[in-house]
């Protein structure tokens, strides 16, 4: 049976790395926003900003690796007729989605090393507290996922049908969860609505892993409803799976989708009743501003009872970490915002917790 198990994950690495779309949706697709994101939110200057980078991006692949990766590529080979090739053998649904599942995690976790590589190298972002508990949540992230797309391939009489219905899931997941767009941004109403979409708990854990140094136990509402998720979605897949494209599906069936979003719905209806947000901090919040790189220059400084008629302090995650006399290196250098405080007096010592408002009255 492990033989089995193996081979099938075997054959379908390889036709997984032929196709174009799964490269694309599991790494060029996230690779391109993580830049575009980078830029957007000036990445190069707040560790804390990049932060959110990695976790938009990492979001954005899982959602592609889901509903495309895992969807979108069962349909096709549902109708290109590969998958009638098993019929014929000893073999049931469940080692065929079983693979699929290992075969988008081997693919896809590549990408998050490299994602968190880039960030720290060229965005000076920390490495994750508990990078453990991110891995572990990101992949059960990714399973949940694409036994959602796994039970819409299931439903979906043709690839016309299926490509509808990953939009429908696909395009309020991509925009309401804060996976491209900072949720804080829009009005209550809409802020409401993303307590019931999926993504934005993976949204929110990604996010408290990465920026607050959370473990996975500070996410378990999310974990329990991506394991109940992905239960539901492989049981449903064995189920409704078909091995040819002629066999067709009644159109009620696609309300099975709504089961596997349901521990989704139910975990936003009770917080939602329990007034609270699914969305634990904001883009813009002190967590995101603390974790700025800051060079104040031009100030006088008076720092452990030496006065620097003019000097320059270096300040990254709210702490004081070095004191310069005279001209400090080029701002660009130390992936700092520079603040010009000509004309004021600083008072600091290294190592000192500055907060954020004072720095900004600087200027």
């Amino acid at each position: 049976m492990t033989k089995a198990y193996l081979s099938l994950i075997g054959i379908d690495l390889k036709l997984a790395v032929r196709q174009r779309a799964v490269i694309f949706f599991n790494y060029l697709f996230p690779l391109i926003f993580f830049f575009i994101f980078a830029m957007v939110f000036r990445a190069g200057r707040n560790p804390g900003a990049a932060a959110y980078v990695v976790t938009m991006s990492v979001t954005l692949g899982i959602l592609g690796s889901g509903f495309f990766g895992a969807g979108i590529r069962a349909i096709q080979e549902r109708e290109m007729n590969i998958l009638r090739r098993y019929k014929v053998t000893p073999i049931t649904p469940a080692p065929l989605l079983v693979a699929s599942m290992v075969t988008g995690w081997i693919i896809f976790m590549p990408l998050i090393l490299l994602v968190l590589t880039m960030a720290h190298v060229f965005y000076a972002m920390p490495w994750p507290a508990h990078l453990g508990s991110l891995l572990l949540f990101v992949s059960l992230g990714l399973v949940a996922f694409r036994s959602m797309g796994l039970v819409i391939a299931s439903v979906a009489n043709s690839m016309q049908e299926g490509t509808i219905l990953v939009q429908l899931c696909y395009l309020p997941m991509m925009f309401l969860s804060g996976a491209t767009v900072p949720i804080e941004i829009f009005p209550p109403s809409v802020r409401v609505i993303s307590h019931f979409i999926p993504a934005s708990y993976l949204v929110e854990g990604v996010k408290g892993m990465v920026l607050r140094g959370e473990g996975i136990s500070s996410n378990w509402n999310a974990v329990g409803a991506l394991l109940i998720a992905t239960a539901v979605g492989l049981i449903l897949g064995m189920k409704l799976f078909r091995w040819e494209k002629e066999e067709k599906i009644n159109r009620s069936a696609k309300l099975w989708i709504v089961a596997v979003l349901l521990p989704f719905v139910l975990l936003g209806a009770l917080q939602v009743h329990r007034g609270e947000d699914v969305n634990k901090s904001s883009f813009f919040d002190r967590d995101t501003q603390r974790k700025q790189t800051l060079l104040i220059s031009g100030a006088k400084i008076i720092a452990d009872g030496k006065i620097i008629e003019s000097g320059s302090v270096l300040v990254q995650d709210g702490k004081v970490v070095q004191i310069f006399e005279g001209k400090p290196p080029d701002a660009a250098s130390l992936k700092a915002q520079p603040i010009d405080a000509s004309g004021k007096t600083i008072v600091v010592s290294k190592g000192e917790i500055v907060d954020r408002s004072e720095i900004f009255g600087l200027q």
